[in-house]
């Protein structure tokens, strides 16, 4: 996953269109507000010319003393004949004489002697040049400062000072900008959580927790109605499924009672060779519905109902009841390995799983060879351990199929195919995994190992 898909999620996912939306609705916001900053500059900007003109006329004011020649004023100073500068400055006596300063006509003037005492006025100049008077009082002597904008207060200079403004704002805009950007990273990973809560107790419903559903409890209510409908899907699916596991069991518990009358009928059969066929095709009969019983039973089993199992005393029991058909056919039987090895589960299906596993390894292990039982206990389990034919690289994992009965690895094979389906249901509803590998010096080891503790 890219930093880019990690931060604003894949393609048309609902992520990044939760982050274009807020991102879009900021940048019309930032416009707006531009439009408000340019809007409320215009507004106040000869507002602030004319705070500045009188804070500039204060200034002139603050330097005059009558009592010298010329107001102590140098009157070839650059603000009042230099052509640089923003301002330009006209200092006039109470007679209405220019003491320093070049802003002389008589209009000015009049304008000027119509001022009140201490009240800054607008003076009319020619162009758009703007002119601002201020009669003040010192030393008896009525004393008039005229400021004028020079040079022409245009919409460059304008201009100038809204970037100005907008240079002295403009990290504070990046950072408020940096904020909401996080902020609705942050508010989007947030919003998506019960999405992602949602989807692990998804991933968890399956055929052995068939009855589990999504909570509705911390997603938000705009969801419910989806969510009550994916779980009313998930309840007819328990319900078929049901259906369809129950229908199995029954029908293989029905059949044993015909099975058990074939097979008396047959005992009843004077001709030898037919009668030992016949039972040997009952016998397998009555195997492949005693191991689809079986394996409804494990895909049927509850977690909710496992408890510890000694695994070393278990393998000793279930190895128990194969010794005498062991020792029948000439094979060996033992058991070794943890004595303190233990699992959570289920015994009946566990000795079922192992004791598959055994008869498997007593079939194909050849005469006067031993078949051992290795108990593990770190991780929990156990390996059957064969020297028969072995199994091919290609059908180790098929073989754990249902009806794959592996004829390529051994044509003389007569078993259902369902056995090792059965071993590899019990060790899904007990989280094990199975396996096949090669046995060192020949034959085959089948793994049953415990990934996690239930």
């Amino acid at each position: 996953m890219s930093v880019w898909t990690f931060l604003f999620g894949a393609e048309r996912s609902l992520k990044r269109g939760l982050l274009l939306n807020i991102i879009g609705a900021l940048s019309l916001c930032t416009v707006l507000a531009g439009v408000v900053l340019i809007s409320e500059f215009n507004e106040h900007l000869e507002e602030n010319l004319e705070d500045a003109m009188v804070d500039e006329a204060k200034e002139v004011i603050g330097q005059i003393d009558p009592a010298l020649e010329g107001f102590g004023l140098d009157r070839n100073a650059l603000r009042f004949q230099g052509p640089e500068g923003n301002f330009r400055y006209t200092v006039f006596a109470q007679d209405g004489t220019a003491v320093a300063g070049s802003e002389t006509s008589d209009r000015i003037w009049q304008q000027l002697a119509r001022l009140e005492l201490g009240t800054p006025g607008s003076i009319v100049l020619p162009g758009d040049r703007i002119g601002l008077g201020l009669r003040v009082m010192i030393m008896g002597q009525d004393i008039y400062v005229l400021v004028s904008t020079y040079p022409k207060w245009n919409d460059e200079t304008r201009f100038s000072k809204l970037m100005h403004e907008i240079e002295e704002e403009i990290w504070w805009v990046v950072l408020g900008v940096a904020m909401v950007i996080g902020a609705a990273l942050f508010a989007t990973r947030r919003s998506l959580a019960p999405l992602r809560a949602l989807s692990e107790q998804a991933r968890k419903i399956g055929p052995l927790a068939a009855n589990r559903r999504l909570e509705a409890d911390t997603v938000p209510t705009e969801f419910l109605p989806l969510i009550e409908d994916v779980n009313d899907a998930f309840d007819r699916l328990e319900q078929g499924y049901k259906a369809q596991r129950d229908f199995s069991s029954n029908v293989a518990h029905e059949i044993r009672t015909p099975i058990a009358v074939l097979k008396s009928t047959i005992d009843r059969i004077d001709d030898p060779a037919l009668k030992e066929t016949l039972s040997q095709d009952a016998d397998q009969l009555e195997r492949i519905f005693s191991q689809l019983i079986d394996l409804a039973r494990s895909e049927a089993a509850a977690t909710s109902e496992f408890e510890p199992v000694d695994l070393h005393a278990l393998a000793t029991e279930t190895a128990m009841m194969f010794a005498s058909d062991a020792v029948g056919r000439g094979r060996g039987l033992s058991v070794r390995g943890a004595r303190d090895a233990q699992l959570n589960g289920n015994a009946g299906l566990l000795s079922i799983a192992l004791g598959n596993l055994i008869r498997n390894a007593l079939h194909y292990t050849p005469r006067h060879s031993e078949v051992e039982i290795e108990v593990l206990s770190n991780p929990a389990g156990w390996r059957v351990l064969d020297r028969g034919p072995g199994v091919p690289d290609n059908l180790k994992s098929a073989l754990f199929e249902r009806f794959n009965r592996g004829m390529q690895a051994c044509a003389s094979s007569t078993g259902s195919g369902i056995g090792l389906a059965i071993v590899k249901s019990v060790a899904d509803c007990h989280n094990a995994s199975v396996s096949i590998e090669d046995r060192e010096g020949g034959g085959s080891v089948f793994s049953f190992v415990a990934n996690d503790d239930l």
